[in-house]
């Protein structure tokens, strides 16, 4: 386990998966990442990587063979090896081997960056093509934050800063389907039962707000200009409740189309990056 803290933080992070495990708020004495208690979740903050979401029956066609990955990829469950740790920053990497080549063919290098700066943690992912030819990725974040009950959903609600031409997709089957205009996002209450199809995705948001109806303090995700992000919590229809955490995921990526060819360069969201190309993109969490 590495440690960063300051005035404000506590933020712990792990090789495996090179996994944000921690998030401690020093100012409000409070655990803003969720435990990772696998009677509901086991995961805390995975990177989502080179697939976000599921593919169709999980296989893909790269490079005129098919492969099979799980859900979000392999990254998360992969030890990353670090490479520097410093008292506000560490940087994990990992390098294509040939465990990675028997589900993803490409030469790759993929480093993940936690820097902490008063009360704020900026997470930054950067791609590198180390292969002789083109390289098609996706990428995500998966971080969970809790909330005080499973029964007290409905005392939050979500704060949105969007651009032009907002989306709503739908999931169909952990599928991709037709996304639909959406008008005036700004405010969301939530209650479980918007969950009960799985995850809420939406385009051309960037930053959401966590914010509870009786606590001043709040989380803001932000990750401007990223094409996508998806919000999520375990729903348990038995009960209509949720889990105990909120999920708010910044995605370069999503899960195959429900009609997918699985061609995998020819994903919803795909990314590619030429011979000697490099791919940065990062994003914010901040307890304010």
């Amino acid at each position: 386990m590495h440690i960063l803290e300051n005035k404000d933080l506590i933020v712990e992070s792990k090789k495996a998966g090179a996994e944000l495990v921690r998030i401690y708020s020093k100012k409000y004495n409070k655990e803003i990442l969720w435990n990772g208690d696998e009677k509901f979740w086991a995961r805390r903050s995975p990177v989502l990587f080179p697939i976000v979401g599921k593919l169709k029956e999980n296989k893909t066609l790269i490079e005129d063979k098919i492969f099979s990955m799980n859900q979000h990829g392999f990254a998360r469950d992969m030890n990353f090896e670090l490479i520097n740790t410093t008292d506000n920053y560490t940087t994990y990497k990992l390098t294509s081997s040939e465990e990675t080549k028997e589900v993803y063919p490409y030469d790759f290098n993929l480093f993940i960056t936690y820097t902490i700066n008063n009360e704020k943690i900026n997470v930054k992912w950067k791609i590198e093509n180390i292969d002789n030819k083109e390289i098609y990725f996706s990428i995500g974040a998966h971080p969970a934050f809790n909330i005080s009950s499973s029964k007290n959903l409905k005392d939050y609600y979500l704060e949105f800063e969007c651009r032009d031409n907002v989306e709503k997709i739908r999931l169909e089957n952990s599928y991709y389907t037709r996304p639909k205009k959406i008008e005036d996002l700004y405010i969301l209450n939530l209650k479980s039962k918007i969950f009960e199809n799985d995850a809420l995705i939406y385009t051309n948001i960037d930053s959401i707000s966590l914010k509870s109806k009786k606590e001043e303090n709040y989380i803001k995700v932000s990750f401007k200009d990223f094409p996508l992000v998806g919000i999520w919590t375990p729903y348990y229809k038995e009960t209509n409740t949720t889990a105990p955490f909120l999920c708010i995921e910044p995605w370069y990526g999503i899960a195959d189309n429900i009609d997918s060819d699985k061609i995998y360069q020819n994903k919803k969201y795909i990314n590619k990056l030429n011979v000697g190309e490099t791919f940065v993109e990062s994003y914010d969490i901040e307890i304010i």
